[in-house]
């Protein structure tokens, strides 16, 4: 009931024809917000084919875990904006490579960040040999590359591919 007077009395002056036009402006803009514009949020999602583990890696500044060797994690919920994706990881290595005298490795490399539609919400980054990274959207948690890793670096998990069993 206060609420009804004050917004009587604030509003009384104001022409029907400015309310009308003020609404339709805030229901344009809620509705590009949430129906319209890109997302630029999203989920890291990552894939290993190479036998040793990340320690920790980031993509344009967005820290995304550790990786045992042929594993994946999940991370969330970041923010991605720009037409390039930094991918910066560091490779892992045990006590008694430590004490022989090796070193951790730290890597970059950037691309151009992958086409996007408004469903897309897990950035797949894959890990491959040689130092080299994939990425690829998704909307969902199984990557659109998955299929032709595995086709390409069948040793996943540690298991022997059937020509070695």
């Amino acid at each position: 009931m206060l609420v009804r007077c004050l917004f009587r009395r604030v509003l009384r002056g104001v022409p029907t024809w400015i309310l009308v036009v003020g609404v339709l402006v805030i229901l344009a803009y809620v509705g590009w917000y949430n129906f319209l514009r890109m997302p630029t949020g999203g989920t890291l999602q990552s894939h290993s084919y190479i036998d040793r583990p990340i320690y920790s890696y980031w993509v344009n500044d967005n820290w995304g875990g550790n990786l045992g060797p042929y594993g994946g994690k999940t991370t969330c919920c970041w923010s991605f904006s720009g037409d390039t994706a930094e991918v910066v990881w560091i490779l892992s290595i045990s006590k008694a490579q430590q004490e022989q005298g090796m070193e951790q490795e730290r890597h970059s490399v950037t691309l151009p960040m992958p086409e996007r539609t408004r469903e897309d919400h897990y950035l797949h980054v894959h890990f491959l040999p040689d130092n080299r990274v994939e990425l690829v959207w998704s909307p969902s948690f199984s990557s659109p590359l998955a299929e032709r890793m595995e086709r390409g670096y069948p040793r996943i998990m540690g298991q022997p591919t059937r020509k070695e069993a």
